[in-house]
């Protein structure tokens, strides 16, 4: 015989389980014997006078009815609370991207130290662009890019300038639709100092 078979002919055997062959949910309720302490003691004698309703047969699947219900509206608020969390990630990332491609428009008030009068100040816009940003002039449709903004900006200036003096020096008649618009736009801002 093994020691785990000893152990449980022991346990079988032992006459505190003998007794309690014919259990009874309602032993739950009995006071507790054994414990000298008075907060033992005062709890089972409250306790023990509790008795089981007698129609804890009807009352049952009320309960668990109730329980079912009030677990599944849990299930609800936390199913709800888990997509909140989710639009809420999603939006804080389109806000993140949004944020991070944000046109600004920037005026061009001088060409200091080149030697070009502003005829009066306009408007480019700079973006974020995927490496780096792009500079823009949409009326003359003159665009360029740099590594930071003010890169952007100053290389979109010397391209402004490089436009006005190459189509400066063509005649018109010579120039396309396209660079004739750009021709007067660029003059309507800009002059060469003489």
């Amino acid at each position: 015989m093994s020691q785990s078979d000893s152990l449980h002919q022991m346990f079988v055997k032992s006459p505190a389980h003998q007794r309690s062959a014919e259990w009874d949910l309602a032993d739950c309720d009995r006071p507790v014997r054994g414990f000298r302490y008075p907060i033992f003691t005062s709890r089972s004698k409250t306790h023990a006078k509790r008795a089981f309703s007698p129609d804890w047969a009807r009352v049952v699947p009320s309960l668990i009815e109730k329980l079912a219900s009030d677990v599944a509206e849990k299930k609800k608020l936390e199913l709800r609370f888990n997509l909140f969390e989710i639009l809420t990630n999603d939006f804080q990332a389109r806000l993140r991207k949004l944020e991070s491609e944000q046109t600004k428009i920037v005026p061009i008030n001088t060409f200091v130290p080149e030697p070009y009068e502003l005829l009066k100040t306009f408007l480019v816009s700079v973006q974020s662009i995927e490496g780096g940003f792009e500079a823009g002039w949409y009326d003359a449709n003159i665009h360029t890019s740099g590594d930071n903004e003010e890169e952007a900006v100053s290389n979109l200036k010397s391209l402004i300038l490089d436009y006005f003096d190459s189509l400066s020096k063509e005649p018109l008649e010579n120039l396309g639709t396209e660079p004739k618009r750009q021709l007067r736009i660029i003059e309507a801002f800009i002059r060469k100092k003489t």
